[in-house]
């Protein structure tokens, strides 16, 4: 879930931009925006219009540049729309600006606030763990089956938890292993390679597996589309499950193993960490979990809203004391304010009309849809290498839905998922800066996953999405 090239960064320990340079960037991007409205023809466009387009080259030169965190580029979004459309002394004809700020409680935010809630229940009863030492003592001693079990395993918590905090649980794990094996086997390197990825991959499978996916549903939303929770999974699961597998082969063949067997289970030695959890807090914690996923899945059956469907954790997990508010001050609350601040940027391109003069505008072209999507998962791709996936996906998905009204859900599915394709660098997914923190990897390392999956990714998930639309739409 809550993943950022920030946190990446943080990871690898590097330095954020000093006080003055921040400044000097924000200085930078604020004069670059004022200037391409300068320059720009907006002649036909009213104030709102010109304040919207401002706002989206500001937003969008500080999400590329983190000259400020990407959760206070959303909150500057919500009282930039507010304070500019809403005030009688700045706006001509001032907007019912409410509709901005109720983005706070747009369903997909309770979805992912759900999802927050499960995640952390799982991590403070150490289910994860539970689950992961089970696992790890049943793959046996073949290299290819512990790599093939390790990224499955992966790959199925990232769709619940968040990647980063799956990726440092089975990373835990197997380092000891990775350290005893040394550098020079290759398997090592299969194995902090294969578990990153795999964490990134996986989040593709739900809505709260990563902020993107729930980016493009919710900017759906915004425009009367929707997608549900079992939707989603059909649209993300078998993409996942191909990339994971495309990847174990190719980490097989390019770091094949010295080693016909591996004892695993000795590297694990005894878990002591779950002696004191209360056997009923885990108990809870199951149940909790698979009544909200089973429901959210079944949606189309009761018809009782997702959001709804949320407060089953929120309520049970709290009330029966497995989270209490020290847990609430751990979840990724800043994952929130960045989405609801896309949200409400996506929702003032409609209600401003300026999203009307893009299509008419690029109707001249006349570029077929297909091919634009193709162009713009590719753009997420490559953008979501650079900065923050959230804020790649906040950025494209609602203009994507502008430029092909006609297939905004193929379109908003298909780079929400593209999303998480972008893994050629250390910074790109906190799961590789947690690999790379290993001091066992380079750089150059991630390059070969990186342009398999680079590549291969939105292909693949663009056909899939093609195919189950037109079955199921």
């Amino acid at each position: 879930m809550a993943d950022s090239r920030r946190h990446a960064q943080l990871i690898l320990g590097k330095v954020f931009f000093p006080f003055f340079t921040r400044l000097s960037a924000f200085t930078i991007v604020l004069l670059v925006s004022v200037g391409l409205i300068w320059i720009l023809p907006t002649d036909g466009l009213n104030t709102n219009q010109v304040y919207v387009l401002f706002l989206l080259f500001f937003s969008v030169g500080l999400w590329f540049t983190e000259a400020i965190p990407p959760f206070a580029v959303g909150l500057l979004i919500l009282a930039y729309l507010v304070y500019f459309l809403g005030g009688r002394y700045l706006s001509a004809a001032p907007m019912d600006v409410s509709q901005y700020v109720n983005t706070w409680s747009s369903p997909i935010i309770w979805l992912l606030l759900g999802g927050f809630f499960i995640a952390e229940s799982l991590k403070k009863s150490r289910l994860d763990t539970s689950i992961l030492r089970w696992v790890l003592s049943k793959m046996g001693s073949k290299p290819s089956t512990i790599l093939l079990g390790l990224m499955s395993l992966t790959m199925v918590a990232s769709m619940l938890m968040s990647n980063t905090a799956t990726t440092a649980m089975v990373l835990a794990a197997t380092l000891p292993l990775c350290t005893s094996l040394g550098k020079d086997e290759p398997f090592s390197h299969a194995l902090l390679l294969g578990i990153p990825t795999a964490a990134a991959l996986g989040g593709m499978g739900t809505i709260i597996g990563s902020p993107p996916n729930a980016i493009a549903v919710g900017a759906l939303q915004t425009t009367g589309g929707d997608v549900s929770f079992g939707m989603w999974m059909m649209y993300g699961i078998l993409p996942s499950i191909l990339l994971n597998f495309a990847t174990w082969r190719f980490l097989m063949y390019k770091y094949p193993s010295k080693l016909e067997k591996i004892e695993v289970a000795s590297s694990l030695g005894k878990d002591s960490s779950t002696s004191h959890i209360d056997k009923g807090v885990q108990r809870i914690t199951i149940t909790t979990m698979l009544v909200t996923v089973l429901m959210w899945i079944t949606t189309p059956l009761h018809n009782i809203p997702v959001a709804a469907i949320a407060a089953i954790p929120l309520v049970f997990l709290t009330v029966s004391g497995v989270l209490n508010a020290n847990d609430m001050q751990k979840m990724p609350w800043d994952t929130l304010m960045l989405v609801s601040g896309g949200l409400a940027l996506g929702l003032a391109l409609q209600e401003t009309g300026l999203a009307g003069i893009f299509v008419n505008n690029i109707q001249h072209f006349d570029i077929p849809a297909i091919p634009m999507i193709i162009v713009v998962c590719f753009v997420t791709m490559m953008l979501s290498n650079l900065m923050s996936n959230t804020a790649a996906s906040t950025i494209i998905v609602p203009l994507a839905i502008i430029l092909v009204p006609a297939k905004a859900e193929i379109a908003a599915v298909a780079i929400g998922l593209s999303a998480s394709t972008a893994i050629f660098l250390p910074v790109s997914t906190p799961p590789n800066a947690l690999a790379y923190a290993s001091g066992l990897l380079d750089q150059k390392d991630f390059r070969g996953t990186g342009i398999l999956i680079g590549l291969l990714g939105p292909i693949l998930i663009i056909g899939w999405v093609l195919l189950i639309h037109g079955i199921f739409r």
